[in-house]
């Protein structure tokens, strides 16, 4: 709203549309590259290079990936959308969460586009078009693929929790065992449950 830093999301699109309070559409256009054409008045703002990369044109498994990766420096749940392209399944969306949940993501948004009868954002309507999954067919350049590489990927057959013998929530590599009356993690030394 105040034009800082996108945090851990990319840019929705360079230009979009935003719906204001009273239904109307406002045409949104990103300063990062008016910022960029300033300093560069050869650039076409057609054919922006390869670096300015928006949420659509990331598969959802890369917005899934960037987000487990960097969960793992961050105690609490990350406020991050996973972005899927118009027509995606309930079965592509289950396996997103998987990823999630395998990655080690404390919680996660997956929104479809245009899975509601209205949105806060929209591409341009000529933009937003069931094509949208054509581009995640072939494989591509993927921009990020990370998840995959991360060499400690969490197991379904791990039981989370604050009970002796889980594995510790919070750092989730420790066990938790009693240790002074304490419910604590042997690996981050976390005080999960107490019984004084």
């Amino acid at each position: 709203m105040v034009g800082v830093s996108t945090g851990l999301e990319p840019y929705f699109s360079f230009s979009y549309f935003r719906s204001g309070r009273l239904g109307k559409f406002i045409e949104v256009k990103a300063d990062i590259v008016q910022e960029y054409l300033d300093q560069h008045p050869e650039a076409d703002p057609n054919n922006l290079p390869k670096w300015f990369v928006t949420a659509m044109e990331l598969a959802p498994e890369a917005h899934a990936d960037v987000q487990c990766v960097i969960q793992r420096w961050i105690d609490s749940s990350i406020s991050k959308t996973v972005n899927a392209p118009k027509g995606y399944s309930v079965e592509q969306v289950e396996k997103v969460y998987e990823r999630l949940y395998r990655g080690g993501a404390k919680g996660g948004t997956v929104y479809v586009d245009g899975s509601r009868d209205s949105q806060v954002l929209t591409l341009k309507a000529e933009d937003n078009t069931n094509e949208q999954l054509s581009m995640f067919d072939e494989k591509p350049h993927q921009h990020v693929v990370l998840v995959d590489t991360i060499s400690d990927l969490r197991s379904t057959d791990v039981t989370i929790g604050s009970e002796v013998g889980n594995t510790c929530p919070v750092c989730r590599k420790g066990k938790v065992k009693e240790i002074g009356g304490c419910n604590t993690c042997t690996n981050c030394n976390a005080q999960l449950k107490c019984g004084l």
